[in-house]
């Protein structure tokens, strides 16, 4: 189009026209009605934003009981007790995974698929929570909960620990491949776990069958028809294979029985006798005053006594409690004479590093002696050094005097004397653990049971029930009653047990019942008070615990100033 001086003074002014049109807004006044919607939304935000406050504030304070309350219980106690309510998947990767779900009560096993997928990433979101609380829990532990609120808004809340425990992971992850090496070694391709799946020791192994190819794998649904089985073969993948068997064996199956006697000493003591809070205050409580909930207490971690040829384990700082004798049945190179202890710290630290089934595996891939841990012995002093064949890092056992400052502790008086005994049969440990046991793990309220002995079975009676009876080897007999809560705890931890045999139950009216179980490195032994007859209200018997304090320190050697 050719531009001649009429169009161009047209476009101009048709422009012009149109920024004149949309110039600036003229403001206009607000009307009272306009005012009164402002004030509302003002209002509106205020609510919201005090809501959301008090919701974050809820939520912080939520988590902080969640990661207190499986402290106080120990991971393997709650687990246990999760199966035993039918919470099954498992998330190998995620240690709280289990522990997740029953805080929140919701069963990943038993969701619907359309449901499944949000249920799954709410408990994988608690789980990395509850794990990242649990590792900094030096920097929060002694905050108060206002103090908490604050520091878990700082770290982005729940979303935002999930995410550093991913990062933290991520980093651990690429340290260990930087270095060369991958301490994960349950990342295996479906063949290698099928390969570990049959090199498991528990194999069974029959003669070959026909029209069977020789290496050939698969799988077989089975019948048993009288006296003899029925097989069908079916084709499978290692996928398949894999996912059908759960998982390949524990790497821990074919190790040096001192690493695994160690592992589960720990595993089964962190059970049975957890790190707890006493009921002795820090601060004196002045006159007239009684201790309660606003006073902070000392803690009752768990002492673990190495005397008597036996570990004896008992809390600190408490009169009453669990105790428990573990006696091992492998030799682990060095006397158990004398009085000593383990410190809490030395516990923890060898803790972290075996609990984990891969991680522990690595410090038995290269066993001295066909021992995992390099004995050195000073004094009385005993240091057993396990390295890690992954990262080359050591961690140290270390068992010495009997030297814990003020705090006291328990174990087993020696004047104990059963008069009854009952051993169960693997078959009747069975059928209490399906019987006897789903009630005591659903009952709240913790109440007297009473435990009789005699006439060829051991009953159980939860309060005013009716008594259930199971089959045992007895002699002698005897009737006590001991508290639910010991008891279930004390079960939970010898029912987790790769168990040789059943379970024996022994009683001395006097104060303490024993139950005892064994497995192929160790036997244990847990004791439960009593309570005191014709008392109106329930009372345990400590008349057969004997408390324990600390050795004398060692006399300074006099200076010549002070022999002249």
């Amino acid at each position: 189009m050719r531009v001649t001086p009429n169009s161009l003074s047209n476009s101009v002014s048709s422009s012009l026209a149109i920024f004149v049109a949309s110039g600036p807004e003229v403001p206009k006044p607000f009307s009272p009605a306009d005012e009164a919607d402002l004030t509302k939304l003002q209002h509106r935000n205020s609510v919201a934003t005090r809501l959301e406050g008090n919701a974050v504030s809820r939520r912080a304070r939520l988590l902080r009981d969640q990661s207190r309350f499986i402290a106080k219980h120990g991971i393997v106690s709650i687990d246990a007790y999760a199966r035993q309510k039918g919470f099954k998947y498992e998330a190998t990767s995620l240690a709280y995974h289990v522990s997740a779900q029953l805080l929140l009560d919701m069963n990943v096993a038993d969701a619907s698929e359309a449901e499944k997928e949000a249920i799954q990433n709410e408990v994988s979101l608690l789980a990395r929570a509850l794990d990242e609380v649990a590792a900094r829990k030096s920097e929060h532990e002694h905050l108060s909960d206002e103090e908490f609120v604050s520091w878990y808004k700082a770290q982005g809340r729940i979303s935002g620990l999930s995410a550093k425990y991913r990062d933290r992971k991520r980093n651990a992850k690429a340290k260990a491949s930087a270095a060369g090496t991958d301490h994960n070694i349950a990342a295996q391709t479906d063949a290698q776990k099928v390969d570990a799946i049959f090199d498991n020791p528990a194999a069974v192994e029959i003669d070959t069958l026909p029209g069977i190819p020789t290496g050939g794998e698969g799988l077989f649904m089975y019948r048993q028809e009288g006296g003899k089985v029925r097989l069908i073969p079916l084709a499978s993948t290692p996928a398949k294979m894999a996912e059908l068997a759960g998982y390949a064996p524990c790497p821990l199956a074919n190790m040096p029985a001192d690493l695994r006697f160690y592992r589960e000493l720990l595993m089964t003591g962190a059970a049975i006798v957890p790190d707890e809070m006493s009921d002795v205050p820090i601060e004196e409580v002045p006159d007239g005053d009684v201790a309660n909930d606003s006073y902070d207490m000392l803690p009752a971690y768990a002492m673990y006594l190495v005397e008597r040829n036996r570990f004896s384990i008992a809390h600190a700082r408490r009169d009453d409690g669990l105790l428990l004798e573990v006696v091992p049945s492998i030799d682990l190179g060095y006397s158990m004479n004398g009085e000593c202890f383990i410190d809490n710290l030395t516990r923890r630290r060898l803790a972290e590093r075996l609990l984990g089934e891969a991680d522990a595996a690595q410090f038995g891939l290269a066993p001295m002696d066909g021992c995992a841990g390099l004995l050195n012995i000073a004094g009385q002093t005993k240091t057993l050094t396990f390295t890690n064949k992954a990262d080359g890092k050591a961690v140290n056992l270390i068992v010495k005097p009997r030297r814990m400052g003020a705090i006291w502790t328990y174990r087993v008086d020696p004047t104990l004397a059963p008069v009854a005994s009952a051993s169960m049969s693997v078959e009747a440990v069975t059928a209490f653990d399906d019987a006897f046991m789903k009630v005591l793990i659903k009952k709240q309220k913790d109440r007297p049971v009473a435990v009789t002995i005699g006439r060829g079975r051991i009953s159980f009676a939860n309060d005013k029930a009716a008594a259930s009876p199971f089959d045992a080897e007895v002699q002698g007999s005897a009737k006590v009653q001991v508290m639910l809560h010991d008891l279930r705890r004390a079960l939970v931890g010898l029912l987790g047990l790769s168990r040789q045999g059943g379970l024996t139950w022994r009683a001395d009216p006097n104060g303490l019942l024993l139950i005892e179980a064994a497995t192929d490195v160790a036997t244990y032994r847990v004791f439960i008070q009593t309570l005191e007859p014709n008392r109106d209200q329930p009372t345990r018997s400590r008349t057969l615990r004997e408390r324990v304090e600390s050795l004398s320190q060692p006399e300074e050697p006099a200076t010549v100033a002070e022999a002249a």
